[in-house]
């Protein structure tokens, strides 16, 4: 059995036994939902609430005060859970010990469903706000039946109860994780056109101070191009990072702001030139056209960072240029924050 905490979690779970390969485990538990969890917790009145939620079912685990002296016993609490959680949906002991040997011993990797953990979160804040009813047991069955009969979105609207049974009706079974990451595995759509053939432009004084319609016409194409680069930007987001649409959107108008507006602003720049020029945006042209304030900048370069992966991922940039934007990333958000404070700064002044 898989259990997967967020970042902020995992000191919770340090005791459990740590998956020997992060990636074949992932796979696996993409692979095989039913036998993975992810894990998050709050505090209530300093104790740690801890909360697990299937990544196939959503079912429920809630685990009170989980500390230094109790999580030595978490691997058995996480198992006395899921006996619990699936009991309370109708679920017989037979199929539930069935589960549990399939499901092996209990083991740690990392969090990555970014559906379950939004999910998980939404439980968080109606647990704290429903409250405990067994402040001595650490197996809150109670609030595990309340937060359990609350309906779930991910492809549709479904309640636990309804998946857990489908679920030990058609999913008591392992999925050949190696077959499934390979054919569920992200796969680059390159449609645009080797950025190039623009290389001449850059700079081109005769350009820049000659026909306007000209510039304007180059300009039009690079950006077309462009679009078809943030389109597949968009799908790797989608389909590699496994990212929400809002999220995606942000992520592509982030960079869309990048590619089409400052590298285009003052001559033919393509994103072939990107990780040379972002310093200087994220520094200086950011946030002073843009950006209001630090956090607008740290927002901004999050984007970035995922589009320069993107760009290496793609071919157009190479791994030692990707960690140079990078680098250049940081470089231009302490600057940004410098140029955010000495604004601020100005305005007090007057």
């Amino acid at each position: 059995m898989i259990i997967n905490p967020t970042k902020k979690a995992l000191p919770i779970f340090n005791q459990l036994v740590k998956v020997t390969d992060p990636t074949i485990t992932k796979n696996f538990a993409q692979a095989n939902p039913f036998f993975s969890w992810h894990a998050n917790y709050y505090t209530l009145q300093r104790k740690k609430v801890v909360i697990l939620v299937n990544d196939l079912t959503y079912a429920t685990i809630v685990l009170y005060d989980i500390n230094a002296k109790s999580k030595k016993q978490l691997a058995q609490y996480i198992v006395a859970g899921v006996r619990a959680a699936f009991t309370l949906v109708g679920i017989s002991d037979t199929a539930i010990d069935k589960y549990l040997e399939m499901a092996g011993k209990v083991e740690l990797n990392a969090g990555f469903d970014r559906h379950v953990t939004g999910a998980m979160s939404n439980l968080i804040l109606i647990a704290e706000l429903h409250g405990l009813h067994e402040p001595q047991q650490v197996i809150q069955t109670k609030l595990m039946a309340y937060l359990m009969q609350i309906p779930f979105q991910h492809k549709k609207y479904a309640f636990v109860k309804d998946a857990a049974v489908a679920a030990f009706a058609t999913n008591l079974t392992i999925v050949d994780s190696t077959n499934f990451a390979a054919e569920n595995s992200y796969q680059l759509h390159k449609t645009w056109t080797n950025y190039h053939r623009w290389d001449k432009y850059e700079n081109d004084q005769a350009l820049l101070t000659g026909n306007g319609d000209r510039y304007e016409k180059i300009m039009a194409a690079v950006q077309s191009n462009n679009h078809l680069l943030l389109t597949e930007f968009k799908n790797y987001l989608a389909n590699d990072k496994g990212f929400s649409r809002k999220v995606i959107n942000k992520h592509a108008a982030n960079s869309d702001l990048f590619i089409n507006n400052f590298l285009l602003y003052y001559t033919i720049k393509t994103p072939l030139k990107a990780g040379e020029e972002v310093a200087e945006y994220l520094g200086e042209w950011f946030p002073r056209k843009i950006a209001y304030s630090t956090s607008d900048i740290q927002t901004n370069a999050t984007s970035l960072r995922k589009f320069f992966d993107f760009l290496v991922l793609s071919g157009e940039l190479t791994q030692a240029a990707g960690a140079a934007a990078k680098a250049a990333i940081k470089i231009g958000v302490n600057t940004g924050f410098e140029h955010i404070r000495l604004i601020e700064n100005l305005g007090d002044f007057y």
